[in-house]
């Protein structure tokens, strides 16, 4: 019998983010499904190479990600991977530098893959199918039109509706920015008990050491991935295995707020210069931690 999914077992769940362009960008409809799924795997891996700092010397970010990894998670065949890899690097999203070896430290590296930016207009940001015909159905009147169908109520000056910082002064961006940082939990989520797989006290002190909502996110994104990435490997050794979050009481929750506490602390007290990474060490810390938190469960089942 097939179990629904309730509300606790929503925000601990994994997932991939897929870049709307790749289906509704007339530019890329004759890439498959397959292509479409690669693009957004070799995405997801962006956050786990700046924890590495995988940047080169231009600044630009790569990942590596070998064609044995692609076919598992895309069940298909190497040729198949080849296949994708080429129609992505037609499709001008895709590019691939070969390291080959490294006579520094003797050692053979697999290739460096950069994503590209895709070509779009304005329009590509909006989802015409999904959004507009959907309102046109409805009956519900469209934006900037009233019932005179006059369209002074049209926004005009589209500096309105540029956020950048530039556009403000630095008291008003400080304090934008604390009122997101005090609001994080429900500008993540909407759910300020339990934000994503974060307990009330691990949002709370994110936000507390960071004082731009980018920082908390790429803190939060920095967990993510090393829970994402533990489970992958706990998958590749023992088969299907999920991560749950609310397990045993919440307890794994408190670990990470615990192990957060520690890593600040660090950061805190460490002499300038020990540590060179911050957020790769943070994913080292929070990667350790998942990892002996699933072979205690899977011990613990196995006993």
């Amino acid at each position: 019998m097939t179990k629904r999914f309730n509300a606790t077992q929503i925000n601990a769940e994994l997932f991939w983010k897929f870049p709307k362009f790749l289906s509704e960008n007339k530019k890329y409809a004759n890439l498959t499904n397959d292509d479409r799924v690669a693009y957004m795997l070799i995405k997801d891996r962006y956050r786990y190479s700046l924890s590495n700092n995988w940047i080169d010397k231009d600044k630009n970010v790569y990942v590596y990600f070998t064609i044995e990894e692609l076919r598992q998670l895309l069940h298909v065949g190497k040729n198949k991977v080849t296949r994708v890899k080429n129609r992505l690097i037609d499709a001008g999203l895709l590019e691939i530098e070969k390291d080959g070896f490294n006579p520094k430290d003797k050692k053979n590296y697999p290739d460096r893959i950069y994503l590209l930016q895709p070509e779009y207009d304005p329009t590509d940001l909006i989802s015409q199918s999904s959004h507009v015909s959907a309102l046109e159905q409805s009956g519900i009147p469209k934006m900037g039109t009233n019932k005179d169908n006059n369209s002074s109520d049209t926004i005009k000056d589209t500096d309105q509706w540029n956020f950048s910082t530039n556009n403000y002064t630095p008291e008003q961006v400080a304090v934008q920015n604390q009122d997101l940082l005090s609001h994080l939990g429900e500008t993540l989520t909407g759910d300020k008990e339990a934000p994503m797989f974060l307990n009330k006290d691990s949002i709370n002190l994110i936000a507390k050491w960071f004082s731009t909502p980018e920082g908390a996110s790429e803190c939060i994104s920095t967990i993510l991935n090393a829970a994402n990435d533990s489970r992958k490997n706990a998958e590749s050794q023992i088969g299907h295995h999920e991560l749950y979050f609310e397990d045993y009481n919440n307890e794994l929750k408190r670990m990470i707020t615990n192990r957060l506490r520690r890593y600040f602390n660090k950061m805190r007290t460490a002499k300038d210069g020990e540590i060179k990474n911050p957020k790769n060490y943070l994913y080292i810390a929070m990667r350790n931690m998942f990892d002996k938190w699933q072979n205690d469960v899977l011990m613990t089942e196995k006993d």
